[in-house]
């Protein structure tokens, strides 16, 4: 998720010594009207559609200025309402021993019939900079249901509709009724993409092998660590399905990632049970837990969280804090 680590790193102005802010474009980025849920367009970077105030953001803290626009017309928390941690089972064994364990029970399962095209993704999705009408919301937790279709040529059209609004409590219930209740009627829209470079081996198929699954993994990265990888996977794993013999790569090219834990059996956000695997890194600029869970029978990917573990830098949270997660519903 390069975009949004990106994105994270320019919400936090902590991570750069900003020297001299131009007042002048803050100005005009204000003084532009926002626009309604109709007129909104879907920005498709990658894969992804994550957008952010973060340029007015840093600006604004950096000129010690009070922007309402920003975070919207009415009061928004002074932390944001993010989701309750997943919880897990305690477990001893390694992450090597599980991951092998599911590798080779899934590498022995046919290949089923060829996918047909086009190809359905749907998944459900939530981050810290999430925006509904131009305002990012600090007050709920809004996830999004995207559903994709995806061709031949790597052209995909996707609808994406906004769905409750959830809370940890009644007072965070009542103080998103308080600033706003933004999100409270769901938003619709549509959007579509064009081929794709298939000389782009990102693009092609993946490998069958471990090593040549983690160099596929790493394409398109310039540094790489286990926040990396667990990012990668997660963003191939968006708009991509693979065979058995595919995802047994992927399973064992996560062994050997320096400081991974097995954290025992856990739910994701849809209620299937799965094993999880977690690394902590600071990609992105602050330290964060990156978690994924697998199906045990057959290796599929159901979910990829992100949690800020100690340090939320200048963002307005309060760690340990959800700030990204994608369940992955059908592919």
């Amino acid at each position: 998720m390069r975009e949004i680590v990106e994105r994270f790193r320019s919400l936090n102005p902590a991570q750069d010594n900003v020297k001299q802010p131009d007042e002048a474009a803050l100005n005009r980025i204000l003084a532009t009207p926002r626009r309604t849920g109709t007129e909104r367009r879907h920005v498709h970077s990658s894969t992804r559609r994550w957008v952010l105030a973060s340029a007015v953001a840093v600006t604004a803290i950096a000129l010690g200025l009070v922007a309402t626009d920003i975070f919207g017309t009415s009061p928004q928390p002074a932390y944001a309402v993010t989701p309750a941690p997943l919880k897990y089972q305690d477990s001893d064994r390694s992450a090597t021993e599980v991951l092998e364990d599911i590798a080779h029970r899934v590498e022995e399962l046919p290949d089923g019939p060829s996918p047909v095209s086009p190809e359905r993704f749907t998944r459900e999705s939530w981050s810290l900079s999430t925006r509904i009408d131009g305002i990012q919301v600090t007050s709920a937790v809004i996830p999004e249901r995207r559903e994709t279709l995806k061709y031949q040529d790597g052209s995909e059209k996707w609808t994406v509709r906004t769905q409750t609004p959830e809370f940890q409590s009644q007072n965070q219930r009542d103080a998103w009724k308080d600033s706003g209740a933004i999100g409270e009627e769901p938003e619709k829209y549509s959007d579509s993409s064009g081929p794709v470079d298939m000389s782009d081996e990102r693009n092609q198929e993946a490998p069958i092998t471990p090593e040549g699954m983690r160099r596929w993994l790493a394409l398109g990265y310039e540094s790489s660590g286990p926040g990396e990888l667990f990012d990668s996977i997660s963003e191939r794993s968006l708009d991509r399905s693979f065979t058995p013999r595919q995802r047994a790569a992927l399973l064992r090219s996560l062994k050997g990632t320096p400081g991974i834990l097995y954290e025992g059996v856990g739910r994701d956000r849809s209620g299937r049970a799965g094993k999880a695997f977690s690394v902590q890194s600071t990609y992105g600029g602050l330290p964060t837990k990156h978690t994924l869970i697998f199906d045990e029978s057959t290796g599929a990917l159901f979910a990829y969280e992100e949690e800020l573990t100690s340090d939320a830098g200048a963002l307005n949270v309060k760690p340990p804090a959800v700030v990204l997660y994608v369940t992955y519903l059908e592919s």
